[in-house]
């Protein structure tokens, strides 16, 4: 956990400073004293984030960090929300816009590879949806299952991983999202729509349903995100 806070304290370092892509950083040395850390943690973080494609080391140069729009990995963003500090809106707003060109794919690959077994699944948890919006309570966790579930329904792993990483930089976020009851509700009413459609097996229809039902999650995003901007001038 120590490790995954200093990774995290180095990324919202560099951050906060504004360095640009092939920027020469700070030693480890002076990592070790601005963080409050031991060179060695700095050492362990360092190579974490240089196996990410976050920075690099040069030899006799020194760590220079990359074009991280380009360059470093997605799990460079699941490791920075992990850590506790938050994505930039840009980011937020990109990673919403990725989520959604593979989810609606997805939904398309479900209708056609579903098994009984996939259907069975997410009709569990739909009921476990209802029995929480019922109790009144938040349907994050089971918002989160019934789309992993349509993916796993493509029977493609890679396209699997993709997906749990955007769910993983999302989780502080989806929290506050669904303390809304509202929004619980209405998730769910799309959910049920997407669902029929997978278990007919109309692919036109489930892509519209999953298009409407992100477009909606996009479009709440950008009030939220402009609010918060205007809230900070």
């Amino acid at each position: 956990m120590k490790n995954l806070q200093i990774i995290g304290q180095v990324l919202n370092f560099i951050r906060e400073r504004k360095y640009e892509s092939g920027e020469r950083l700070l030693s480890e040395r002076d990592f070790a004293l601005k963080l409050d850390a031991t060179r060695q943690q700095i050492r362990e973080a360092i190579a974490t984030l240089e196996a990410m494609r976050v920075v690099e080391r040069r030899p006799s140069s020194g760590i220079y960090l990359r074009d991280l729009n380009s360059e470093s990995s997605i799990e460079a963003l699941v490791l920075h929300a992990d850590s506790g500090y938050p994505l930039q809106p840009k980011e937020v707003a990109d990673s919403l816009e990725a989520r959604r060109l593979l989810e609606v794919q997805a939904v398309l690959f479900a209708c056609v590879r579903h098994t009984d077994d996939d259907i069975g699944y997410l009709e569990k948890n739909l009921a476990m949806t209802k029995a929480r919006l019922e109790a009144g309570e938040s349907i994050e966790v089971e918002d989160r299952e019934f789309h992993q579930l349509i993916v796993t329904s493509t029977a493609n792993g890679v396209l699997v991983r993709l997906v749990n990483a955007f769910y993983e930089m999302s989780q502080l976020r989806r929290k506050f999202f669904f303390s809304d009851q509202t929004l619980c509700h209405r998730s769910f009413e799309e959910h049920r729509l997407i669902f029929d459609a997978i278990r007919a097996r109309d692919p036109e229809r489930a892509r519209e349903a999953m298009d409407a039902h992100l477009s909606h999650a996009v479009a709440t995003w950008d009030e939220l995100l402009t609010n918060s901007d205007k809230a900070a001038e």
